[in-house]
């Protein structure tokens, strides 16, 4: 039996053990620290149709199929899949805000269409074709989300998604180490535009990235987004301290989601959704209402305290875009950084730059962790710690008086754990 027929026969794609459901097919795929060909019998005692293996001593039944590879093969049926369908997938990419918009994005296309979109964070050469996979009749439009560390990665994101438009929320200084700096960043979010104009679709992105502009300035199918007056889309908003508001000429109706680096993130969302014809009052009040979740632009209240939890990710450019956006708060302010990784050669200098711009703002302390931090020359009201347990009883004592604290950090510094 051909594997797509199979997959086919099935519910839906499942990699994962510990979460199967009946009927699904079980791609077992290896990594440095597992095998899924060594689980395939488990997947099929709790009710999984067959499996995808590519290790001869995993074939246990009829429905166990032997392939070369199991990750390209969960590749090629992801490109098969997406080639059965017509409808519109937008591909969106970005250094920072990806995931948000594409949250945005969803609750606003939902108001007229049946939307299909990229889970959590299932933004890779695993997330992707998972995505996919997921595609059905009944769906509308789908949103694929691309994340990469690296050029040549979007790109084959691209030969499985086929998307028919673009959005690239930023060009900043995240993954320096794979993409070789700044411009190898631009160079690889452009695959997805690369991918995108060659079949004439639309492509979205800021007014201010010039960089991009330049790249298409021969390409006529584009919109821009964002406040400057020379930008094709916009939306009226405005910020008091850092929440954002929606203001028409009678009301100021604040969202859910605040800090000034939203800004764009709501907006290039709005663009897209009035691409695709869906007036201001159907898609707006879904925008409004996004409440973010797992550690991104949270807002939480510890003892007298107000904490902005945006621990799930940092590099430079988001960072400072953080931090920006916390200082509109009022009051005492505190910051807690954990240290941003894949940053490679330029890691030192941009760690030692991100202590020097809090030295000017109006801090009363700035707490560092994780190894990165520990070369920094920080100044009188700037600590680094080296023990998490340390970090979190100091941010206790600071919570018991009226302040906000700011945690921000890269995912493998967990800083959320500070709040256990």
């Amino acid at each position: 039996m051909k594997v797509y027929e199979l997959f086919l026969q099935s519910s839906g794609i499942t990699i994962d053990t510990r979460q199967v459901y009946k009927n699904q097919l079980f791609v077992a795929l290896k990594g440095p620290n597992f095998n899924g060909n060594r689980f395939v019998q488990d997947a099929l005692n709790q009710g999984a149709i067959g499996a995808i293996v590519d290790e001869e001593e995993a074939v246990v039944g009829e429905n166990c199929i032997l392939v070369e590879d199991s990750l390209k093969c969960l590749q090629h049926m992801a490109l098969k899949h997406r080639e059965r369908f017509t409808i519109p997938v937008i591909g969106l990419t970005g250094s920072n805000g990806k995931t948000t918009v594409k949250e945005l994005l969803q609750r606003g296309l939902s108001a007229q269409f049946n939307v299909l979109a990229t889970k959590g964070n299932f933004n890779n050469h695993i997330g992707v074709p998972l995505t996919l996979l997921r595609i059905t009749q009944d769906h509308d439009i789908a949103i694929i989300e691309m994340g990469a560390n690296h050029q040549g990665e979007i790109k084959s994101y691209c030969e499985w998604a086929k998307p028919s438009h673009g959005l690239i929320t930023n060009i900043g200084k995240a993954h320096l180490e794979g993409f070789g700096g700044l411009e190898g960043v631009l160079k690889g979010k452009m695959e997805l535009f690369d991918a995108v104009c060659s079949s004439g679709g639309e492509v979205f992105y800021p007014s201010g990235e010039e960089g991009i502009a330049k790249m298409l300035s021969n390409y006529t199918h584009t919109t821009t987004y964002g406040l400057k007056p020379s930008a094709d889309f916009s939306l009226p908003i405005e910020f008091d301290g850092d929440i954002l508001q929606y203001c028409d000429p009678q009301n100021k109706t604040p969202f859910h989601l605040k800090g000034s680096f939203n800004r764009n993130n709501v907006i290039g969302a709005a663009a897209l959704c009035s691409h695709f014809s869906i007036e201001l009052e159907d898609y707006l009040l879904p925008l409004l209402e996004y409440n973010p979740q797992n550690n991104r632009s949270q807002y939480l209240k510890r003892n007298k305290a107000t904490i902005v939890l945006d621990a799930y990710n940092a590099n430079p450019s988001s960072m400072r875009a953080s931090i920006d956006g916390f200082m509109a708060r009022l009051g005492k302010k505190i910051l807690i950084l954990g240290e941003m990784k894949e940053l490679g050669k330029y890691s030192r200098d941009e760690h030692q730059a991100l202590v020097d711009y809090l030295k000017a703002l109006d801090i009363s302390e700035s707490l560092f962790f994780g190894d990165e931090f520990s070369h920094s020359l920080l100044a009188g009201n700037q600590t680094f710690y080296t023990n998490k347990e340390d970090l979190k009883e100091h941010l206790l004592r600071q919570s018991n008086s009226p302040c906000s604290i700011l945690i921000k950090g890269s995912r493998s510094c967990r800083l959320e754990e500070l709040l256990d």
